[in-house]
């Protein structure tokens, strides 16, 4: 099985060819063939050497890429629902092996069916940030109507975010910088959009609010973010973080009696408290798809054999929207 992965941790030019046995189905598990895959900062941070000590210990040679879009060719024991030929969409497990592969095994309890209005292309870049996007607002439970702070609104995950919570009725302020990345999410229907580099985001916040600040924000980027959110968050409220941020929290939040969620996609399937927990929230996010209600931005897409150049692209942190890795034809 052709697939590209690493040997080692390093920058992206450990990103090589690599030849590995076609991999079999287990229990609950389906084999896909992989049509697109997709590429998040969880790719950056599994692959880059760490600070410290690591979150997850990798086996190599790794292949990463956790997002898929596919048809299924070998399913195992235990599955339910799914055949070969089917259509699915999904994230491998953040713990094994990837997508970017000819072929990848997928727990079929955390994947669902492609909706036929989307591409390839655009599934793969609708599973790992649209199920974050789901999961944290399902977590912080907003009241309808409620104004939500999103920053790095035009991201992978923000800018799926803004789509869901304005479904959901929710008021919504983003953060960018760039024109591209304004209007991108003004025209998702985040009003105002805020300068994240030069706007007093937490002050901008409380004058929209009455003073107060917002029900819930969700820190996409971590770092300067994270503190925008901390400050722009209302007395009793939530911050949603997905990103592994070493910043000082405690005192920012509790004289607002505010709390702070760490989160990440796919966590109760992970952490085997629910298997089916990440399929229930990509088939909504599915569903919510069909419909037209969101739709992921795919802002570029890579041939498989460069990889690298997509990884690079990500790190740059000038991208708007998703960047789709092109698999089946690829190579």
């Amino acid at each position: 099985m052709k697939a590209i992965g690493i040997h080692q941790y390093g920058d992206a030019s450990q990103l090589v060819s690599l030849d590995l046995p076609e991999p079999e189905p287990g229990p609950h598990q389906v084999r896909v063939r992989v049509i697109a895959s997709s590429v998040n900062p969880a790719d950056i941070r599994a692959r880059s050497v760490a600070p410290g000590p690591r979150r997850i210990e990798r086996q190599f040679p790794l292949v990463l890429g956790y997002d898929f879009s596919g048809v299924v060719d070998a399913v195992g024991p235990d599955v339910e629902d799914l055949a070969v030929g089917d259509e699915v969409f999904g994230s491998p497990s953040l713990l094994g092996q990837g997508a970017n592969a000819e072929q990848v095994v997928v727990d079929s309890r955390t994947i669902a069916r492609k909706p036929a209005a989307l591409s390839h292309e655009q599934a793969a870049c609708l599973s790992l940030a649209g199920v974050t996007a789901w999961e944290c607002l399902a977590r912080a439970e907003p009241a309808a109507g409620a104004t939500v702070l999103i920053t790095a609104g035009a991201g992978g995950v923000g800018h799926l975010q803004v789509q869901l919570a304005r479904h959901l009725g929710l008021r919504v302020v983003a953060t960018a910088s760039r024109p591209e990345s304004t209007a991108l999410c003004g025209e998702l229907g985040a009003a105002p959009v805020l300068d994240h580099a030069t706007d007093d985001v937490g002050q901008a916040c409380r004058s929209l609010t009455g003073g107060a600040g917002v029900a819930v924000a969700f820190d996409n980027a971590g770092g300067r973010a994270l503190e925008q959110a901390l400050d722009a968050v209302a007395p009793m409220g939530t911050v949603v973080s997905i990103v592994p941020t070493p910043v000082p929290v405690a005192d920012r939040l509790f004289m607002k009696a505010a709390s702070l969620i760490y989160h990440v996609m796919g966590a109760a399937s992970m952490w085997r408290l629910d298997p089916h927990a990440q399929g229930r929230a990509l088939a909504a996010v599915a569903a919510l798809a069909a419909q037209g209600h969101v739709r992921p931005v795919v802002a570029a897409s890579y041939p498989v054999r460069e990889l690298g150049q997509a990884h690079r692209a990500i790190e740059s942190g000038r991208t708007v929207g998703k960047i789709a890795i092109r698999v089946a034809d690829g190579w």
